[in-house]
């Protein structure tokens, strides 16, 4: 059997969705775990996720939520982002206080991330090859990873939070596929991007976390997994610093 191996993205400090996914990786036999980049940022357990990913995962992409604690005004955020970004810095840079030692093993956990990652004819990257700020959500900004990923069939993206198949054909036309729930797509060699959705906020109208159960074979597959969207909305609203919008979005997968 090819050995499994499960990637995510975005998690976004929602500890109950990367809960509901971890347990179902286990339930699926997965060796390893990759994740695109997010870990932190708009929700309310940055620590408690960053303990998860330090367990758990081969490695964590950097993406530009994990990116912005180190910037005193993080680049390119509208207002909202911004303001969880400040909230999420305040939660978990090390101070001279109980834990210390163990905050600042997670602060340089996330200072430490790389860019992208190269295994085989994997690459993976969080925005795109380029940037962890960029979108690849349509036929031209497939092409330019398309063309930067060099001889790598496959690349693995997240920071859209809408799962999603770009695949590169003979004579360099992009065809997307929406995913199906569980329906294992085999690439058979074809050049493709593959956007994994995000585990703690998705964006495509549907409120459960969603990850990639992937094969060395290449093949692979979507996850949908529901979790307690109730109790991570009831600990937004319930922080201070954080806005109740980023809590009600959890419901309709906005």
């Amino acid at each position: 059997m090819p050995e499994r191996i499960a990637i995510v993205s975005d998690v976004h400090a929602n500890l109950e969705a990367l809960t509901a996914v971890m347990q179902d990786i286990a339930r699926r036999r997965v060796k390893k775990i990759y994740c695109l980049g997010d870990l932190i940022g708009y929700g309310p357990d940055p620590n408690a996720c960053i303990e998860v990913a330090m367990a758990n995962f081969e490695f964590v992409i950097k993406g530009n939520h994990d990116e912005a604690i180190s910037y005193k005004i993080p680049k390119r955020f509208k207002r909202l982002a911004a303001q969880a970004a400040f909230w999420t810095r305040k939660q978990i840079k090390p101070r001279r206080a109980p834990g210390y030692r163990e905050q600042r093993k997670r602060w340089s956990y996330v200072k430490k991330m790389p860019r992208t990652r190269e295994l085989g004819v994997w690459l993976m990257a969080h925005g795109s090859v380029e940037s962890n700020l960029d979108y690849v959500h349509d036929a031209e900004t497939a092409l330019e990873v398309f063309e930067d990923m060099g001889e790598s069939r496959l690349c693995f993206l997240g920071h859209t939070h809408v799962p999603g198949i770009f695949l590169l054909g003979e004579r360099d036309e992009i065809h997307y596929v929406e995913p199906e729930d569980g329906k294992r797509y085999q690439l058979n060699g074809r050049k493709a991007i593959i956007n994994v959705g995000s585990v703690g906020q998705p964006r495509d109208e549907d409120p459960r976390a969603c990850w990639v159960l992937a094969r060395e074979d290449g093949s692979f597959s979507f996850r949908r997994v529901p979790y307690e969207v109730e109790r991570t909305a009831d600990k937004i609203f319930r922080t201070r610093g954080l806005p109740n919008s980023l809590g009600e979005r959890l419901f309709e997968g906005e």
